[in-house]
């Protein structure tokens, strides 16, 4: 289920209306709909541009040319190893507004024809909710936190991962579903949503560390995969371009790439 950013509507109407249902909108569409955003503008965001904030993940997302000054109060706002996103078009302004940071690359995945083995059954991957979940103490503490508040409905992860604020209560979006593949009777390697809107849904695969490597991170995608299109959405696959590992791995199960997008981080 989607549902609505937080706060005005008349702003999030705005930037539902600049943020189109694309793969490289995935992230800032995917915030507006989680309940869980909020939004800040310039006076005109229909023409200027507007700043999509998720507090609880450190993360900012630029739409269109907003004003030096409404990113710079917007951003300020937030706590934590900040990500900001910009599309390519606006990255010249996101970079002159946020000088002194450091800005990466990152590339948008599609899957277009999905590999014969999506369709295969795996008797060790298992498609799960919070209310079936498996334990996770077996796992590192920052994984099994994720996995943890990403059940719950607040998923948190980026491009660039780092410290993020202590999550405030009753502020958590709608709970997502999460693969996992076992091993030596243990979930191992997990695929959630970390963002959904109406037409696709943002990739995330997490594999503990002693099990890295061996495929299973790929089994959980696919099993995350032919999940999510009973809903009728299809994947999107963000990594960055310095993330050879991320893109060695969307390769395999079938991704392309389709689109850039421009991530700052302080430093």
């Amino acid at each position: 289920m989607v549902t609505p950013a937080s706060g005005d509507r008349h702003l999030l109407d705005a930037a539902l209306t600049r943020v189109p249902d694309l793969p490289r909108w995935v992230d800032t569409r995917g915030m507006l709909l989680s309940g869980r955003a909020s939004v800040v503008s310039s006076a005109a965001p229909d023409r200027e541009g507007l700043v999509v904030l998720m507090r609880d993940a450190a993360l900012a997302s630029i739409v269109g040319r907003p004003g030096a000054d409404v990113v710079t109060a917007a951003i300020a706002t937030l706590s934590g190893d900040v990500n900001v996103l910009a599309q390519l078009e606006d990255a010249d302004f996101a970079g002159t507004v946020l000088s002194g940071w450091r800005r990466r690359a990152a590339i948008i995945h599609v899957l277009v024809t999905a590999k014969p083995a999506d369709a295969a059954e795996d008797r060790n991957t298992h498609v799960f909710t919070r209310s079936t979940a498996p334990r996770f103490d077996h796992l590192d503490d920052a994984l099994r936190q994720e996995l943890t508040h990403a059940l719950e409905g607040r998923t948190v992860a980026r491009f660039v991962p780092g410290t993020l604020p202590t999550p405030a209560s009753g502020v958590a979006g709608s709970a997502v579903p999460m693969a996992a593949s076992w091993a030596d009777g243990r979930p191992v390697a997990f695929c959630y949503p970390v963002w959904q809107t109406e037409r696709y849904w943002d990739v995330s695969v997490e594999t503990w560390g002693p099990y890295q490597r061996r495929g299973l991170g790929a089994r959980a995608a696919r099993a995350m995969i032919a999940h999510m299109r009973g809903s009728g959405r299809d994947p999107v696959w963000g990594a960055l371009e310095s993330n050879t590992a991320s893109r060695r791995l969307a390769a395999r199960l079938g991704f392309i790439e389709t689109a850039g997008l421009s991530v700052w981080i302080k430093g």
